[in-house]
């Protein structure tokens, strides 16, 4: 297995940054959407053990505002920034087809990242063989409808750029509340101290994000609307029962109801008992890895076709948390 780095440069001057992780025969590709204040290196554990477990290509990249080489952090772009970042997931998707010529394209995306791969999948389905959201939470109208009144006010007031404290209160802030008395700002996050620790430690994550952003985000998830789907696109969501985020499953299960009622054929959820916002980070991520292995699509060894079929995790030479120090 080979780890390389990513650069892709987009028609407006942004350059792409990433790694990916290159098994010697891949089955198929993943590429990972990261989610909000965090970067693509948290995720490099996982494609490490996907790609040399598994045998997937295995992409992973920074939204604009995110990462090491981010000009401005939490802002996608000064116009069109939501139009901006389903743009650059494009780009990578069509490298990874590229690099992975006619094998089957996975898409799985992380709370923000979930509903810029959903935007991704609303006008480029036919590109994807499956996509997988972790994280996501239901299209609340009302909800949106005000936060993007509120981001926009603060942008007229206090510019589009600048890091917007009101706003991460208005959202970040809430989701401890329900695990009090809290040891952390970001108990939310995982069962695991060790994962939150290094989040916290982490210069990379847990920033405010501008207004500019919040205002494009939130009219970006507006936009989204199941109904426009491909209808024959494999779709699995997965969450904690405690994700905060995805209202305590509340909102979650009412998104896959959403996406059945669209009518998109293939639409599988999973609750994980008791876990929080990041089950890739939780403290029976093992599982949840091995989970998300199989929801895959992987190109079968015995012939050229590409199957929907699960891995099996019992023959894997190691496992997850083994992996997870490599």
């Amino acid at each position: 297995m080979t780890v390389r780095p990513l650069t892709l440069n987009t028609p407006d001057g942004h350059t792409i940054s990433g790694h990916e992780f290159l098994p010697v025969q891949p089955n198929g590709a993943l590429v990972i959407s990261h989610g909000m204040a965090e970067h693509e290196g948290r995720y490099h554990p996982l494609a490490r053990w996907l790609a040399q477990e598994h045998q997937l290509l295995v992409i992973t990249y920074n939204h604009r505002g995110h990462g090491c080489a981010a000009s401005r952090k939490g802002c996608y772009a000064d116009k069109d920034g939501w139009k901006k970042v389903v743009s650059d997931l494009s780009q990578v998707i069509e490298h990874a087809r590229e690099q992975a010529p006619g094998l089957p394209i996975n898409l799985l995306g992380h709370s923000m990242g979930s509903f810029i791969a959903q935007g991704y999948a609303q006008h480029h389905g036919d590109r994807l063989d499956t996509l997988i959201l972790s994280a996501t939470n239901r299209i609340n109208r009302l909800q949106l409808c005000s936060l993007n009144l509120v981001s926009r006010m603060l942008a007229l007031i206090q510019g589009k750029h600048r890091p917007s404290p009101l706003l991460n209160q208005l959202t970040f802030a809430q989701f401890n509340r329900a695990f009090r008395p809290n040891r952390t700002p970001c108990d939310w996050l995982s069962r695991d101290p060790e994962q939150v620790d290094l989040y916290l430690s982490d210069p990379l994550c847990g920033f405010p994000c501008s207004a500019g952003l919040w205002q494009d985000f939130s009219a970006g998830m507006l936009s989204l609307a199941p109904e426009l789907w491909r209808r024959d696109l494999p779709v699995h969501l997965f969450s904690g029962t405690e994700d905060a985020v995805g209202e305590m499953g509340k909102g979650v299960r009412q998104h896959f109801q959403s996406i059945r009622e669209a009518g998109v054929e293939q639409v599988t959820l999973r609750l994980f008992q008791d876990g929080r916002h990041e089950m890739l980070n939780e403290t029976n991520r093992s599982d949840v890895w091995s989970y998300l292995s199989g929801l895959c699509r992987i190109r079968s060894t015995s012939d050229s076709t590409c199957n929907d079929i699960r891995h099996d995790t019992q023959s894997a030479s190691s496992s997850p948390a083994q992996a997870e120090g490599r």
